[in-house]
C-alpha cells in the first residue's frame, strides 16, 4: 500500500499526533505565497500513544474528527509524521545502481544497517548523489515499524480523512524551519533544531540547509511532571499543573537564583541538566565527523520548539549550559507564511508546538515529491 499519492487533492491538512497534545495546520497557497487558514491544538487522550503507536485509535480518531469540525477544518486528505527511537533514518552508501534495482533490493541492503525485522518495518529510500568512491552513491534511509505507520493511517481513516503521505518529523521541522524561513539564514550555517515533546526530545542538525543528522533522546516534557509526580504524591495532571507554575515567578534560568527552594525545579533541574548534556553529545558526534575547525560543523545556533520548549527560560537555560545562541521557535513570526485569520493570541501560546504540523501541511503544496513513505 502506498501511503503517498500522486494526486492533488482539494485540500489538505497536517496532523502531528503527539503522546501529550494533537495539532492540525491547514495551508493555503495564495497569489504571493501561502496563508495559514486554519490551527487548532487538543489534549491527546491520555495513554492513548504508546512507543510512538496510536493504542486507542477510537478515541483518537474521534478527537481529531471532532478538532477538525470545531476549528472549521474541511479538509479531505491528511499528511501525519512518525518518530521515536524505533524510527531509523540515516545517510548511507550503497553500490551505484539504478533507482528501480534499488527499490527490488532495498529490504536486503537496509539489513545490514537495521536491527529489526525487516518483515515488520516499512522501509524507504531517496538517493542523494555520487559517493567520494565513485562506485557508491549516498543513499538516505527510512525505514520504521509497521504497526506504527499502519495505526496512524487507520487513526487517519476512522476520522474520515484519507492519509497521503505518512512523513519523519525531522523532515517536517526542516521544511517549515528552513525550507520556508522568512530568510536564507539557515542556509549558510549549521543550526541544531531540537522538538522537546512529552515523551521524546529530538535532534536534528541542519547543515547548509540539508539534513544532516538526527538523534532521538527519551528524556521531555513527561519526564519533568513524572519527577513532580513522585515528590508530591500528586496525579499526573496535578503533578503537570505543578510544572506549569514551577515559572510562575521566575524563569528556569533563575530559579536558582531566585528561588533557591523551590523544589519541583531541584527534582526537574538534574533532568533539564541530562538532556542537555545528550543535546551536547548529539552536537560532538556530528563535529567530528569534521576537520577540527572546519566551517561546516560550526553550529552557529539552537531553535526549540515543542511543548517544552514553552517553559519559560529554557532557551536562555539552554544557551547558558551549551554557550550557542538558543532561541524558541515562532513558526509563523520567522517563516513566509503570513498567519491570516488565525488569532495573534492563539499563536504566541501553541507557536513552538505547531513547527512540525506546518511542514506537514506544506508537503503536499511544493514540489518536491522526496522523502515520502511507502509501505
Amino acid at each position: 500500500m502506498v501511503l503517498s499519492s500522486l494526486f492533488s487533492k482539494e485540500t489538505t491538512v497536517g496532523i502531528d499526533i503527539g503522546s501529550s497534545c494533537i495539532k492540525a495546520v491547514e495551508i493555503e497557497p495564495t497569489q504571493n505565497g501561502w496563508t495559514l487558514a486554519n490551527a487548532a491544538v487538543i489534549p491527546t487522550p491520555r495513554e492513548a500513544i504508546k512507543d510512538g503507536i496510536v493504542i486507542n485509535i477510537v478515541d483518537v480518531s474521534q478527537e481529531i474528527r471532532s478538532m477538525l469540525r470545531d476549528a472549521g477544518i474541511k479538509a479531505t486528505g491528511a499528511i501525519c509524521a512518525i518518530s521515536g527511537s524505533q524510527v531509523i533514518v540515516r545517510q548511507v552508501q550503497f553500490p551505484k545502481m539504478p533507482e528501480s534495482a534499488l527499490r527490488k533490493s532495498i529490504r536486503y541492503e537496509a539489513s545490514k544497517y537495521i536491527s529489526s525485522s525487516m518483515e515488520d518495518s516499512v522501509v524507504e529510500f531517496e538517493i542523494l548523489g555520487d559517493a567520494e568512491d565513485p562506485s557508491q552513491m549516498n543513499v538516505m534511509l527510512v525505514a520504521a515499524p509497521r504497526e506504527m505507520v499502519d495505526s496512524r493511517v487507520i487513526t487517519l481513516e476512522s476520522a474520515g480523512l484519507e492519509p497521503l503521505v505518512i512523513d519523519i518529523e525531522s523532515f517536517a521541522l526542516i521544511r517549515s524551519l528552513v525550507e520556508f524561513s522568512a530568510t536564507d539564514e539557515y542556509l549558510h550555517k549549521t543550526v541544531a533544531l531540537i522538538d522537546m515533546g512529552a515523551s521524546h526530545t529530538d535532534v536534528d542538525i541542519v547543515s547548509m540547509g540539508e539534513f544532516a543528522l538526527t538523534r532521538n533522546i527519551p528524556i521531555a516534557g513527561d519526564n519533568f511532571t513524572n519527577a513532580i509526580k513522585s515528590l508530591t504524591g500528586s496525579t499526573f495532571e496535578e503533578a503537570e499543573q505543578t510544572k506549569l507554575e514551577m515559572t510562575a515567578h521566575s524563569a528556569i534560568h533563575e530559579l536558582n537564583s531566585n528561588e533557591p527552594d523551590n523544589k519541583s525545579w531541584r527534582v526537574v533541574q538534574p533532568l533539564v541538566d541530562e538532556l542537555i548534556r545528550e543535546i551536547r553529545r548529539s552536537i560532538h558526534f556530528y563535529q567530528s565527523q569534521f576537520p577540527e575547525g572546519s566551517t561546516e560543523s560550526f553550529v552557529s545556533k539552537i531553535v526549540l520548539t515543542g511543548g517544552s520548549a514553552r517553559m519559560a527560560g529554557m532557551d536562555a537555560y539552554v544557551a547558558g549550559k551549551l554557550s550557542i545562541p538558543t532561541e524558541v521557535a515562532h513558526v509563523f513570526k520567522q517563516t513566509a507564511i503570513s498567519t491570516g485569520s488565525v488569532s495573534h493570541q492563539f499563536l504566541e501560546e501553541h507557536g513552538p508546538v505547531l513547527a512540525v504540523c506546518t511542514g506537514l501541511a506544506l508537503k503536499e503544496l511544493i514540489s518536491d515529491s522526496t522523502q515520502k513513505m511507502a509501505a
